[in-house]
């Protein structure tokens, strides 16, 4: 990989500056805070990205460069070359607004940062990897813990040769991604599986639990349909006792209205009767008073001929027969032939005296019969009125005795009338009442029966979901051959990692003879002998005695560390040989070392950019006569 142009929009420092790169030694000299290290890191974070951290108490790397003046202009691009293709890479470092844009230049593709385009073409290079190998930074001289890490899982896995040819671990990386895949395959046919088994239990607890809520409710129902109907049968019998009360209260109204009635007609028979002998007794009364007056009318006249000379014991006949009498004397006298009518006249006048006498006779008594009469009919006028009056008070008495009676009786009747309604009333609401309890048992019987045949229904269905979990808990057929093409893989590899085992010690004495053989050519073959120690620490190792670099000077240590790292490098960048960044890594080297570092990285295949404050680099590349490109800030 080759960074051929870089552009600066802001970063920490720099701002609105663009850089060409050669592409072998960049020399970027430059006295101190003139903008190296971030430069450095501005080419850092446009191959892996810049991340901002939430822990205020340090200050990141993104804190460090962020333009404290306009923090969204924080950005920059490069044009980079890698397998003969040129791309633009953008970025905006803002935490806010971050994005990456990835261009081909050559036909204008756009690639993907977001999904690993970029990785892709950095050899998939964590920047843990690129930080502890490839980018020394200032105060950076030991590799971090990452890098044994790193070796040692690249030891482990055997992902990757160094050679490319060993086709024995591209056959264990093939194996070991179908064991994945078919491993992968069988867990998620498992997890199916169990998921299945998983819902059928879901669904048979959902099911007890409706089941035991259904046979609660039926129990439940089953209470109050029983409470229902002892409470129908108690209505019914509280029906029976009205219905007996209500009957015998009817015969009681029937009797009473029959003696009420009993009483009003003997009370209208006497109330006629006293009409009627009311009548008679007026009709009486009437002929008593004319009667009375008729007599009293005959007093009167009899009164008024006494007063005009009428005796009452004379007659005109009287009179006449004694008048004739007196007068035949003289008459016999004075007229001649009287005598012979003389006898006759005086046997007439006798006659006459005698039917005078008898006719007074009769007068008297008659006079005296009519006053008797008169006086007897007063008395019994009297009598027939006092009778009368009687007669008339005892009916009256007799009358009220009745009306009182039948009063008391209609009070009675209305009484018993009222309780009759009463029960009635009792009785419909009784009768409603048993009504809508038997609609509700009915109700509660259907009910039941439905909650039954539910019940029967999901116990059915449990019995189903029961048989088809056991049937779950058996491997499929599908899994059992997924299963066993794992473990047919699974052997293939363990075969082969048995044969593989040896190359793990290869790896590491590759790593060893790398590292030995850069720090050789560094100290002028001084020191030469570097191993690994199991936590994948280095140590150097003369005259028998294995010794760590911090037993030496700065200066070696630093060389045996920097050996480390690009030996370490070569193994996990070899996929595409990225830039060396090298930020004042060799302040402590003598210029005999550095000289020979310096050969030494110019025979690499990788872009080497070199950061100081000092031409030493310089001065020592023009004597050597190696090409390099000096950029000055």
């Amino acid at each position: 990989m080759i960074i051929k142009e870089a552009k600066i929009g802001k970063f920490g420092k720099l701002e609105n500056v663009q850089y060409q790169f050669s592409p072998q030694i960049n020399v970027i000299y430059g006295e101190n805070e003139s903008g190296k290290s971030t430069l450095m890191q501005f080419l850092k974070a446009m191959l892996f990205g810049l991340e901002k951290t939430r822990v205020r108490k340090t200050l990141d790397t993104y804190n460090k460069y962020e333009p404290w003046d306009t923090p969204a202009y924080f950005y920059g691009s490069m044009i980079f070359e890698t397998g003969n293709q040129e791309f633009l890479l953008e970025r905006n470092f803002y935490h806010k607004e971050q994005r990456a844009r990835l261009v081909n230049v050559r036909d204008g593709e756009e690639l993907s940062v977001e999904y690993g385009d970029l990785d892709m073409l950095l050899g998939n290079v964590s920047a843990a990897a690129y930080e502890n190998t490839c980018c020394i930074g200032q105060e950076q001289l030991l590799p971090g813990c990452e890098l044994g890490v790193l070796l040692e899982d690249e030891r482990s896995n055997l992902a990757q040769t160094g050679s490319g040819a060993f086709q024995l671990s591209e056959a264990l990386q093939e194996l070991d991604q179908k064991r994945k895949n078919e491993e992968k395959k069988r867990k998620e046919l498992e997890q199916q599986r169990l998921s299945k088994i998983h819902q059928l239990e879901v669904k048979q607890q959902v099911l007890e639990q409706n089941v035991s809520e259904l046979k609660a409710q039926k129990s439940r129902q089953s209470t109050q349909q029983d409470t229902m109907q002892e409470q129908v049968m108690q209505a019914q019998q509280a029906m029976e006792a009205l219905l007996g009360r209500y009957q015998s209260v009817s015969q009681q109204e029937q009797k009473f209205q029959k003696a009420v009635m009993q009483q009003q007609v003997a009370w209208e028979q006497l109330e006629q009767e006293r009409a009627r002998r009311g009548l008679a007794r007026e009709q009486s009364e009437r002929e008593c008073v004319r009667r009375r007056e008729q007599l009293e009318w005959e007093r009167s006249e009899s009164a008024d001929r006494q007063k005009t000379g009428e005796s009452a014991g004379f007659s005109p006949l009287l009179l006449i027969g004694v008048a004739g009498l007196i007068l035949a004397p003289i008459l016999r006298a004075s007229i001649d032939g009287f005598q012979r009518i003389a006898p006759i006249l005086n046997v007439v006048c006798i006659i006459l005296i005698l039917a005078g006498l008898i006719s007074a006779y009769n007068k008297n008594k008659k006079k005296k019969g009519d006053e008797l009469t008169y006086d007897n009919h007063k008395e019994r006028n009297s009598s027939e009125y006092e009778h009368g009056q009687n007669d008339l008070e005892q009916w009256k008495v007799q009358s009220v005795e009745l009306e009182q009676k039948k009063i008391i009786l209609e009070q009675q009747l209305s009484q018993i009338q009222d309780e009759k309604n009463d029960l009635e009333n009792q009785l419909r609401e009784l009768k409603n009442q048993r009504k809508s309890l038997q609609l509700q048992s009915a109700r509660q019987e259907g009910s039941g029966d439905q909650l039954q045949n539910q019940i029967q229904e999901k116990e059915v269905e449990l019995e189903n979901l029961s048989e088809q979990t056991v049937e779950l808990q058996l491997e499929t057929r599908e899994e059992q051959e997924v299963r066993s093409d794992c473990e047919a893989l699974e052997l293939a590899a363990e075969t082969m990692s048995r044969l593989a085992s040896g190359m793990s010690k290869t790896l590491e004495r590759t790593i060893e003879k790398e590292m030995s053989e850069i720090l050789a050519q560094v100290t002028g073959d001084i020191h030469g002998h570097m191993h690994m120690t199991d936590s994948k620490s280095i140590v150097l190792s003369e005259q028998m005695k294995k010794r760590a670099p911090e037993a030496y000077s700065q200066g070696t240590m630093q060389q045996a560390y920097f050996s480390y790292r690009m030996a370490a490098g070569k193994l996990l960048t070899k996929e595409e040989p990225l830039p060396f960044l090298l930020d004042e890594t060799f302040a402590s080297y003598d210029e005999m070392r550095l000289r020979q570092t310096l050969r030494w990285l110019a025979k690499q295949e990788n872009q080497i950019f070199l950061f100081s404050c000092r031409d030493t680099e310089i001065r020592l590349l023009q004597e050597e006569g190696i090409p390099f490109q000096e950029i000055y800030l």
